[in-house]
């Protein structure tokens, strides 16, 4: 019963990295950077793996495409042309890794909740 209490907490653990990295994503997808060079920010990818025993965890990595360009010639990062580089960040993918982590939550609320309920059974039960 321990085991799955670990283990549930482990996946609390991993679902709030997956929130904050979908949070950190949003808040920089409108951030740009020099195209040729690119210095802008670099969205991350949240990964879910296990360890060795098999509880929840997670990785986070940069993006394999961290930037498109995009027409900005006002922007002080523009090149001769207008064209910065911007976060490959998909807005409509981030909320939906908002709505994973609060239903990985939810049941890992229950898990741990379920467990207490057992845990209490068997210390109060009459021996």
């Amino acid at each position: 019963m321990i085991e799955a209490m670990h283990t549930a907490i482990a996946g609390l653990r991993s679902n709030s990295t997956r929130l904050g990295t979908a949070a950190e994503n949003i808040v920089n997808a409108r951030s740009s950077g020099r195209l040729d060079i690119y210095d802008g920010y670099k969205p991350k990818v949240f990964q879910q793996t296990t360890d060795a025993v098999g509880r929840p965890r997670a990785v986070v990595k940069t993006s394999d495409t961290p930037f498109f360009p995009a027409y900005a010639p006002n922007d002080p990062s523009a090149n001769g042309d207008g064209i910065v580089g911007m976060p490959n960040v998909s807005l409509p993918s981030q909320f939906v890794e908002f709505g994973v982590a609060q239903r990985s939550y939810a049941a890992n609320i229950a898990v741990l909740e379920a467990t207490i309920e057992m845990v209490k059974l068997l210390v109060d039960r009459d021996v």
